[in-house]
């Protein structure tokens, strides 16, 4: 049933076929029906307009966010190293550097290393019970953690030791002790969250989750397996973090 406003006393009255009379004052209102009829198509109307105008504006940042999701992946792409791979997760890329060592073949991932430094890729290493070397792989020796893009980083930088205790949970300590290079620790330092003194030759120190681990002028975030479930987690709760204060290198 129908209801508008009578043209001649201005009260809401119903009006029903046939007679399409106002209730009130008989008055006939058969004539001013189209118009009640068709208001609420009228603004469907509208809001489609305010729609259509509103598209192109969000069509555009869709197409400027694919262009630029299109020219992220592709600069990543173009500056992979042989040894990663690209995988994509529900929330972006993640980079995954393999580990070619045959002693890791087949173990179960104990933690990760994230780079997380401006400008660089981020980069993720998984690290594995028992010894987890650090370095630049630009020699016959093997290294588990490969920074190839770093000029201060020493061939045999720094250890990560993994251990289980009686209630198999991990425990992962951090060392610059030389013990693969003659005693003699890394050049230029390992460095513990944006600290500035480096990582002493006679001691070693424990990683909590996200911990900054800076080797050379690379910063890496460690995640444990107690807080991230696999490498995207991880590594997507790197991403969404600050960036720990760099320790200047001084060349030598």
């Amino acid at each position: 049933m129908a209801k508008i406003q009578c043209y001649n006393c201005k009260k809401v009255t119903p009006v029903v076929a046939p007679k399409y009379r106002c209730k009130f004052c008989n008055y006939p209102l058969n004539k001013y029906l189209e118009q009640p009829e068709k208001q609420p198509e009228e603004e469907v109307v509208i809001e489609n307009i305010k729609q259509v105008e509103e598209t192109p504006e969000r069509s555009i940042n869709d197409v400027f966010r694919v262009q630029q999701e299109q020219i992220d992946i592709k600069t990543i792409l173009e500056k992979l190293k042989p040894d990663e791979k690209i995988e994509k997760s529900v929330t972006g890329q993640v980079i995954i550097k393999e580990n070619k060592n045959p002693e890791k073949s087949g173990k179960i991932v104990a933690g990760w290393l994230v780079v997380h430094t401006e400008g660089k890729l981020p980069v993720t290493y998984e690290l594995f019970e028992g010894k987890n070397v650090i370095g630049r792989p630009d020699g016959p020796h093997h290294v588990d953690i490969r920074v190839e893009d770093d000029e201060y980083v020493s061939r045999i930088h720094a250890l990560i030791y993994i251990n289980k205790d009686f209630l198999h949970r991990f425990s992962y300590r951090l060392a610059d002790d030389g013990s693969l290079r003659g005693g003699h620790p890394s050049t230029n330092g390992t460095y513990i969250n944006g600290i500035t003194d480096r990582l002493p030759k006679d001691s070693s120190v424990f990683l909590r989750d996200a911990d900054t681990v800076q080797v050379g002028t690379t910063k890496m975030v460690f995640k444990s397996t107690d807080v991230s479930d696999d490498h995207y987690s991880a590594a997507n709760s790197v991403l969404n973090t600050e960036f720990t204060n760099t320790v200047a290198i001084l060349k030598k």
